[in-house]
């Protein structure tokens, strides 16, 4: 008797599927949560060993949810911006808030901030991406991670001990220096990671873009 164990998935749709020593199970699994996907009749018999089957075509799996991005998006790891490109565009902050006399710059940062960049990173063509779900981060997203935790977490520091906040960019340096996804500290806080997109494969605006769902 067969033993009931996690397998890949033969539909192809999940990471893993529940197989229960006779059959395939509605139980399945993706970077460990579990969910309930049902089989046809067809798919429970499939053979334990059987080859996945092909990706579902675009309809079988609701609009907008992370399975169809995971499905259709490409993969940020093989797009990675290089540890150069990123402190280039920490440098290319500094000018171009000089030249936009800084109220342009915070409205040009937030108008991008919603297609998961900055100024800088537009110019650059890098955006920053949430890793696991392989989605472009979103105004939200960007405000938590620029704002919250690239600036304010700065102030309470400076005003603890003056200096310590340069200490908080500088460890966001060293991590991105030795991190092997080219993160800073922000970054493996909130899973993101940065990619260079000069074919906008991560623009959901543009006509390009492989990304059908929303946020």
């Amino acid at each position: 008797m067969s033993v009931s164990s996690w397998e890949p998935d033969p539909t192809g749709r999940h990471q893993y599927r529940w197989f229960d020593g006779e059959e395939w199970t509605d139980q399945v699994a993706d970077d460990g949560v579990q969910s309930v996907d049902p089989l046809t009749s067809n798919e429970a018999s499939l053979p334990r060993d059987a080859p996945p089957l092909p990706p579902p075509p675009p309809g079988t799996i609701p609009e907008g949810s992370v399975a169809q991005s995971r499905l259709f998006a490409p993969d940020p790891l093989s797009m990675l911006a290089s540890k150069g490109r990123r402190f280039g565009a920490y440098l290319l902050e500094i000018p171009l808030t000089i030249v936009t006399l800084g109220i342009g710059y915070i409205i040009w940062m937030l108008i991008v901030w919603a297609r998961g960049q900055t100024p800088a990173k537009q110019l650059l063509k890098m955006r920053v991406v949430r890793l696991e779900e392989r989605r472009t981060a979103n105004w939200g997203w960007m405000a938590l991670r620029n704002f919250v935790l690239g600036v304010l977490i700065g102030i309470p520091l400076e005003l603890i001990f003056p200096g310590l906040s340069i200490l908080w960019l500088l460890a966001n340096a060293i991590a991105l220096l030795v991190s092997r996804r080219n993160q800073a500290l922000w970054d493996m806080m909130l899973k993101t990671v940065v990619v260079h997109d000069p074919n906008h494969l991560f623009d959901r605006s543009h006509p390009s873009s492989q990304i059908w769902e929303d946020d």
